[in-house]
């Protein structure tokens, strides 16, 4: 009995004192090792670093147990981390606190009229295939081409965040170490800031809801690109995107890729980087999330199936509306 009660009172100590060594050993991990510190520059005109080491990072290896624990082979998955292009993105781990952010201005840039210059000429050089798939899926060839103006400027900016870096560096996101790195810093702007405890105790619930919960979502992802990996549709060790892992003319997720891209040329592979892929690939999704040609409503609907924001999907449809008129009066 008495060996009860003192298991009872030790149990809560015992357990802080696990988290607070998970969390020390993850911030002397990262003190420990000898990277290379590199700053990658942007097609789109940004920034960001990234940390080179040889072989596997050793921040990786709880990803690693996790992906094993899952049922992954460790052999063939370590292969893949152990690569040189496999590095650690340190913005990918970092949670801020939330600003109020303005996104009318986000898509401004889209329902121009250099915007419709740009969707006609790509419409006129894919002529014969926009035909096809607007006839196949039903969507229409003038928001496929607005769409894929405002993802990647029709192929143009693709991204240059490796992809798989990516997700392995989010996913740490979720890890003790990373989640009290985050509350901490968390708590020293908000208390330069002005803020009262109370409000910074409220961001920091948050960033460990929002830590765990986009951590988790990036090991789903990377699950995903693995599969892709393994069965052969592409080396993802050579794969690079958006910084939130997306890829290809249509930055589809990995999810997304194996769910709904497609095939569009019959050659056996499905490259989002071809223009007959991406095409049929959007099409397929747009018509997938309820596209009904001639229906405002139906339209943004699916479009905002594909991106959440209704400025995207306004934005979008506010260009393809104009690119169909303005080739009306050519």
């Amino acid at each position: 009995m008495i060996f009860l009660r003192m298991f009872a009172y030790l149990l809560p100590i015992l357990f802080f004192c696990s988290i607070a060594c998970a969390q020390e050993d993850g911030r002397n991990l990262s003190n420990q090792i000898a990277a290379v510190i590199d700053t990658v520059h942007t097609t789109a005109g940004s920034d960001f670093v990234v940390e080179r080491t040889e072989g596997v990072d050793p921040r990786y290896e709880t990803v690693i147990k996790r992906l094993v624990k899952d049922g992954w082979d460790e052999a063939y998955v370590r292969e893949i981390f152990s690569d040189s292009r496999t590095v650690y993105i340190p913005k990918m781990v970092t949670v801020k606190p939330r600003k109020k952010v303005d996104q009318s201005n986000w898509y401004t840039w889209v329902n121009t009229e250099e915007s419709s210059k740009a969707c006609i000429d790509f419409i006129k050089r894919h002529d014969s295939l926009l035909n096809a798939v607007e006839k196949q899926y039903g969507v229409d060839k003038e928001t496929i081409a607005a769409l894929l103006r405002c993802e990647t400027k029709h192929g143009t900016v693709t991204g240059d965040y490796h992809v798989l870096s990516v997700y392995a560096s989010m996913t740490l996101m979720s890890e003790a170490w990373a989640i009290s790195d985050n509350s901490k810093n968390a708590r020293e702007i908000m208390k330069e800031g002005g803020k009262t405890n109370k409000q910074i105790n409220d961001e920091i619930a948050w960033i460990k809801s929002r830590s765990k919960k986009r951590g988790n979502w990036a090991y789903k992802e990377l699950d995903h690109l693995l599969k892709i990996h393994k069965a052969g549709k592409w080396d993802v060790r050579d794969l690079y995107g958006s910084w939130a892992g997306a890829f290809g003319w249509a930055q589809f997720l990995p999810s997304s890729y194996r769910r709904l891209a497609t095939d569009g040329n019959g050659d056996g592979k499905i490259d989002l980087y071809s223009p007959s892929d991406a095409i049929h690939s959007v099409a397929n999704y747009l018509s997938k999330g309820g596209y009904r040609s001639g229906n405002a409503t139906k339209i943004k609907k699916a479009l905002k199936s594909y991106n959440p924001s209704s400025a995207y999907a306004n934005s979008i449809y506010a260009l393809s509306v104009r690119v169909q008129k303005d080739m009306a009066e050519q």
